[in-house]
């Protein structure tokens, strides 16, 4: 099930509870945040007896540490922190969120554990990799006893919360159109046809993003005989979507992108082998993926 997670930005200095993660690397190493906890001694006995040496992605997990008032403390590794790359934020905040589960509240003291300047675009890749790793695809799934998950709130104190809450806007909008991108993909093929693909993409609207649907008459006249050879082998009209993000200056060239949306379908003659046909209803990725990132451009009101 897909965890909601919401996120807030703030300075370092207030107490933290419930879950903290803190980040270490292969010398275990802390940030002057972490060493405030005073946990230093208690992280090294940990790491001695778990064989927990700081690698990249390796989790270290402490229930209700002793001297603390703190539910769990997870130390994450770094490995080394002064090669973590753009992608080794993303993947590092994946971890953390897999580590997790699903805690009421999360204090993470986002430091480097060298104690170098952290960019707010570094605390934003982080973050996202936290909500892409919370993704699963669970609409049609029965809903548990309990009902839906509650939001999981995720504080992150770092050195330039203000930097942080900007590159994260930016960073969400990244997500908004992947996890769009993820649920197309993963809508079964009775459910998502032609028509309810192009009504998806019109729901973009809202952001901005101008939507032209073509259907059948339109089709003949730009003379797309091929595309429509191949639907009269389905009840389901095909459609064929436009989207426009004006964003750039009038006098640039437009920049295009096209994706292919053939959904699944049993109708027609299929001369590809049987084996892995089922595969075949993400032949309409590609699509889903120009429409995750138009949603993208526009929530970022890219230029």
């Amino acid at each position: 099930m897909t965890v909601p997670t919401t996120f807030s930005f703030a300075k370092p200095g207030r107490k933290p509870t419930g879950t903290v993660v803190v980040l270490t690397g292969t010398d275990l190493a802390l940030g002057p945040q972490a060493k405030s906890l005073g946990v230093t001694d208690l992280i090294g006995r940990a790491a001695a007896t778990a064989s927990f040496g700081g690698k990249a992605m390796a989790m270290l997990d402490l229930l209700a540490p002793a001297g603390t008032e703190f539910d769990r403390l997870i130390v994450a590794g770094t490995g080394d922190p002064a090669d973590l790359s753009e992608y080794d934020w993303l993947r590092l905040g994946g971890a953390v969120m897999g580590a997790l589960g699903r805690p009421k509240s999360v204090t993470i003291l986002l430091e480097r554990p060298d104690g170098r300047k952290l960019a707010p675009a570094r605390i934003a890749d982080f973050a996202l990799g936290m909500r892409m790793r919370a993704y699963s695809y669970d609409k049609f799934k029965t809903a548990k006893k309990g009902g839906s998950a509650s939001k999981v709130a995720t504080t992150i104190l770092c050195a330039d919360p203000a930097g942080a809450r900007k590159a994260w806007a930016g960073a969400e909008a990244i997500g908004d159109g992947v996890v769009l991108a993820r649920d197309l993909v993963n809508e079964p093929a009775n459910v998502l046809g032609p028509v309810e693909f192009a009504r998806k993409a019109s729901e973009l609207k809202k952001l901005g993003v101008k939507v032209q649907v073509m259907g059948e008459p339109e089709l003949k006249k730009l003379g797309m005989a091929a595309l429509l050879g191949v639907a009269q082998g389905s009840p389901r009209p095909p459609r064929v979507v436009v989207m426009e993000w004006s964003g750039g200056k009038a006098k640039e060239a437009p920049v295009t992108f096209i994706g292919k949306g053939v959904v699944f379908d049993t109708g027609g003659i299929s001369i590809k082998p049987a084996a892995n046909m089922e595969n075949m209803k993400g032949d309409m990725g590609g699509a889903a993926t120009v429409v995750g990132l138009m949603t993208a451009l526009a929530g970022r009101k890219a230029k």
